[in-house]
């Protein structure tokens, strides 16, 4: 049998940067991972660290995205510091691009209500039109259907296998013990601690979270909790690499460190599908020439398709179970921008029972209406 203070379920960038925080406070943490060929949002991800545009309809979560971009970069010198692995991070801003007038007015009023909902009546994004955008692009010739774009200076974006890697090194460094290819069958409350049994080994804890991804909704039913969430693909394109371009990242394309550009990334509703499609390849890059024509002339390597794991409304769940005290659940779709505040915000609230403010907003209960 295993024994820990605190088991972490789940072995990507949520799971890996709740358990780096949590043993940083000097509590001994283990670490269950699935492994395999599991479909994996970490190892999926487009790479962006984004604040623009979330947090409509939930204000907390847009100043919960903000205080982790403000983060981000003490947070990755920390690990490169520990580990010697450079995340790539960078924050140049970053634009959200619209093709019409009819997009630019849409995203100039998700802006403006953005505004209204916050408590200080502000939203750090401006609108550009198509003049002032080409300025700040001075590399690439926008294309005619570009009519603006909302620009943030808090946006960024690195390497998220990079990030992985180096979360999972700095966890071993710490003493966090890491058990691959040990998908869980169940967890059970008894007499104040938690039984965890996988098919091959048998541990116990004083606490667990649940940070798997899609694998989260049975395991909670067992913890007394109903999360609703399902899986999302988004199919991604990559090119040949070339050289330095594109400064800022936007949602849809994004050029690497190594000089390769990234093309995503599609919103569909497949099921557990992570294939690709000749259609929506197709389509996403010929969103990214309708941007930057020039990029026709690059040659496409690669794609791949991974699942997000979205709530109803998209938003991150953290809850502690009532009936089941000590286990908690942790899940969201942004988990690379997240990745210092569950590091650091999350690990004070698992291991010492200190939520931060306003963090009743991301219970499950929301969805009950």
């Amino acid at each position: 049998m295993g024994i820990t203070d605190i088991l972490v379920i789940g072995g990507g960038i949520i799971g890996a940067s709740v358990a780096y925080g949590v043993a940083e406070r000097g509590v001994r943490v283990a670490g269950l991972d699935q492994g395999g060929s599991a479909p994996n949002a970490s190892r999926g991800n487009f790479g962006l660290a984004w604040v623009q545009g979330k947090g409509l309809g939930m204000p907390r979560y847009a100043e919960w995205s903000l205080e982790a971009a403000q983060a981000w970069p003490e947070f990755a010198t920390h690990l490169r510091e520990q580990t010697g692995i450079s995340t790539d991070y960078l924050r140049p801003g970053g634009f959200e691009v619209c093709l019409g007038e009819k997009a630019w007015k849409a995203r100039e009023a998700s802006i403006v209500q953005m505004r209204r909902e916050s408590a200080t009546g502000t939203c750090d994004c401006e609108m550009l039109d198509r003049q002032a955008m080409q300025e700040r692009i001075p590399k690439l010739r926008l294309g005619e259907a570009v009519s603006g774009a909302s620009f943030s200076p808090h946006d960024g974006h690195l390497n998220s296998l990079a990030l992985l890697t180096a979360l999972l090194a700095a966890n071993q460094k710490i003493g966090v013990v890491h058990h691959p290819e040990q998908p869980v069958k169940s967890v059970s409350f008894q007499k104040g601690s938690f039984e965890v049994r996988t098919s091959t080994k048998h541990f116990s804890a004083q606490k667990v979270v649940l940070a798997c991804g899609l694998g989260i909704k049975p395991l909670a039913r067992q913890v007394g909790l109903e999360i609703p969430i399902r899986p999302q693909r988004g199919q991604i394109l990559v090119t040949e690499r070339t050289h330095p371009l594109l400064e800022q990242p936007f949602v849809t394309i994004r050029q690497t460190q190594e000089g390769s550009f990234l093309f995503g990334a599609s919103h569909e509703e497949v099921g557990f599908d992570t294939g690709t499609t000749l259609e929506e390849m197709r389509r996403l890059a010929g969103h990214a020439v309708q941007v930057f024509p020039e990029l026709a002339r690059l040659q496409l390597v690669r794609c791949w398709g991974a699942l997000r794991i979205l709530t109803p409304d998209t938003k991150p769940v953290y809850v502690e179970s009532e009936s089941c005290p000590g286990a908690f659940v942790v899940t969201s779709h942004s988990g690379i921008t997240l990745a210092p505040l569950h590091a650091q915000r999350l690990s004070e609230w698992i291991v010492e029972g200190v939520a931060p403010d306003g963090f009743e907003q991301f219970h499950p209960r929301r969805f009950d209406a």
